[in-house]
C-alpha cells in the first residue's frame, strides 16, 4: 500500500527535490507551501508523515504543530529549519515532532529516518485499530456446520489478496460482520474501513458520497465534499446492496477498480486512491446482467473473489452457539450479564426457519432480554414474535413433564403420526412442499393429512 508524505516548505525547489526522491522510493507525496495550505491537506489527506520547515510564509511550525497533533497524535512530524536554534529545537520537540532536522538534510540519511518513522507507525496504527476493533468484534464463522467450515477456510485463502470480494447472501445473513473480518485481519487492518449502503440512493447522492464534490458543482454544493473514497484510502471500502447501485454510477466504481484513479464532482483532474472493494449484495448479480440491470464489466471485476454465506436455516446446528454468543453480548450491553437459555428455548429457536436471518435472531433475543424478569430464558419470552409463536404452536410448553416412553407407548398411531407432522412443519415454518419433501411423500398427500388431522399450515 502506498504510503503518503506531506512536505511543507515555501522553497519550490526544495519541494521538487523531495517529491523527486520519495516518489523514486515508491511514495506518495503532497505539498503545502503555507501553514494554511498545510492545515487543509492534513485535515483532508491525513498523511502518514510530515515534513515541515520551521519558517513559512505566514508562520512557523509551532503554529501548526499542536493542530496537527490534536488531529492526529498518530502522525511523525519532522521540522527541518536553516536557521538551527537550540531553543527552537526544544520548542517543537515539547510540541510533539519526532525530529528537529538542519538544513541542508542528506536524502540517503532522511530515508533512512524517514523508513523507520513509517514502518513504526503503521505498525502502531495497525495494532491499535485491530486492538480497539477486536473487543466488540463478531466472529462470522461460529458454530461446526460444513457450510461454515468451507466458507471460513475460503475467506482465509483470500484475505491477503488486494483483489474485490463479493460477498453474497440473503438480508440479515452477517454480510456486514463478514466483510469487517476480512479487512480487520488482512493487510489493511490498520487503514480505515469505509461502508456506505447503495440501496434506495439517487445517482446524484450516491456520486457525491463515493467520490466528493468540488464547491458549486451543483446547486446545493455550498462546500466542498471530500468523498469515501478518499476517506478509506490505504483502506477497505466496503459497499453493501451494490446490485442496487445505479447504472449511471456503475461505469465510475468500474474506473476506480481498474485504474485506481476517480474524479469529484465538479473537478477536471483525477486523483489516485488506494482502497480494496468489498461488495456485497442478496441479489443473483449474474441473473441482474442478464436483465441489464447491472453492467456485465462491472460484475465480472467485482466478483474476481465471491463468497457465498449461508442462511441460518441452512445450517440449523449452528445457531444454538450463535444464539449463546449474541445473548452474552446483549446481557452485557443492556446490563444484564448471565443471562442463559434452557434447553427448549435453544431447540425452538434451532427449529425456526429465520427468514431474516442473524438480524431477526439478534432481534428477537434483544426483546426477550429487555421483556424477560428471569435470569433463564424460557421458551415464553421469545414468544411476542407473532410469526415465531405461530411457528412454534407445535412445541410442547416447558411447565409440561416430557412425555415418557412408557407414556407414548399409550398414544395412538393418529396421534404419534400428528406430533411428528407438528413437528416437522414446526421446523420448516410451516411451509408444505418441505416439509413434505423431509417427511417423504408428496405435498398432496401431506395435505390430505393436514386436513384430516385439523392442522394449518403456510402453503
Amino acid at each position: 500500500m502506498q504510503r503518503r508524505i506531506l512536505v511543507v516548505d515555501d522553497e519550490p525547489a526544495v519541494r521538487f527535490g523531495l517529491r523527486h526522491f520519495f516518489e523514486a522510493n515508491g511514495v506518495e507525496v503532497v505539498e503545502a507551501r503555507t501553514c494554511r495550505e498545510a492545515r487543509e491537506l492534513f485535515r483532508g489527506y491525513r498523511p502518514d508523515l510530515v515534513l515541515l520547515d520551521y519558517r513559512l510564509a505566514d508562520g512557523t511550525a509551532m503554529d501548526v504543530l499542536p493542530e496537527m497533533r490534536a488531529l492526529d497524535p498518530s502522525v511523525p512530524v519532522l521540522v527541518l529549519t536553516a536557521h538551527v536554534s537550540i531553543d527552537a529545537a526544544i520548542q517543537v520537540i515539547k510540541q510533539g515532532a519526532e525530529h528537529f532536522l538542519p538544513k541542508p538534510v542528506e536524502l540517503p540519511t532522511l530515508w533512512v529516518m524517514v523508513e523507520r518513522l513509517l514502518e513504526a507507525q503503521q505498525t502502531r496504527r495497525q495494532q491499535q485499530a485491530q486492538a480497539a476493533s477486536r473487543a466488540e468484534e463478531l466472529n462470522p464463522f461460529l458454530g461446526g456446520s460444513r457450510a461454515i467450515r468451507e466458507l471460513e477456510a475460503t475467506a482465509r485463502r483470500v484475505l491477503d489478496s488486494d483483489s474485490p470480494v463479493l460477498i453474497q447472501g440473503e438480508t440479515g445473513s452477517g454480510k456486514g460482520v463478514l466483510a469487517r473480518w476480512l479487512h480487520l485481519n488482512g493487510p489493511r487492518g490498520g487503514g480505515p474501513l469505509v461502508q456506505l449502503n447503495c440501496a434506495g440512493l439517487l445517482p446524484q447522492f450516491l456520486e457525491t458520497e463515493l467520490f466528493g464534490h468540488e464547491r458549486g458543482a451543483f446547486t446545493s454544493a455550498v462546500n466542498r465534499k471530500q468523498g469515501l473514497l478518499e476517506v478509506a484510502h490505504r483502506g477497505t471500502v466496503f459497499l453493501d446492496e451494490i446490485g442496487d447501485m445505479d447504472l449511471q454510477v456503475q461505469p465510475k466504481l468500474l474506473k476506480v477498480l481498474e485504474e485506481k484513479r476517480f474524479r469529484r464532482l465538479g473537478e477536471v483532474e483525477d486523483r489516485s486512491v488506494d482502497v480494496r472493494l468489498i461488495a456485497a449484495t442478496h441479489h443473483d448479480l449474474a441473473e441482474s446482467v442478464r436483465t441489464h440491470r447491472f453492467r456485465c464489466d462491472l460484475y465480472f471485476r467485482i466478483s474476481t473473489l465471491p463468497l457465498h454465506l449461508p442462511a441460518l436455516r441452512e445450517r440449523p446446528e449452528d445457531i444454538p452457539v450463535i444464539a449463546r454468543d449474541l445473548l452474552a453480548r446483549l446481557s452485557r450491553e443492556l446490563g444484564r450479564p448471565g443471562l442463559a437459555l434452557t434447553p427448549q428455548a435453544e431447540a425452538a429457536l434451532r427449529a425456526y426457519p429465520w427468514p431474516g436471518n442473524l438480524r431477526e435472531l439478534r432481534n428477537v433475543l434483544e426483546r426477550a432480554v429487555l421483556l424477560s424478569s428471569t435470569s433463564t430464558l424460557r421458551l415464553d419470552d421469545l414468544r411476542f414474535n407473532h410469526a415465531m409463536a405461530r411457528a412454534l404452536s407445535a412445541s410442547p410448553p416447558e411447565s409440561k413433564a416430557p412425555v415418557s416412553e412408557a407414556a407414548e407407548l399409550d398414544l395412538t398411531l393418529q396421534e404419534v403420526e400428528r406430533r411428528h407432522i407438528e413437528r416437522v412443519l414446526a421446523a420448516e415454518g410451516g411451509h408444505v412442499e418441505r416439509a413434505a419433501r423431509r417427511l417423504g411423500i408428496p405435498r398432496s398427500s401431506l395435505y390430505q393429512k393436514l386436513k384430516s388431522l385439523g392442522l394449518s399450515s403456510k402453503v
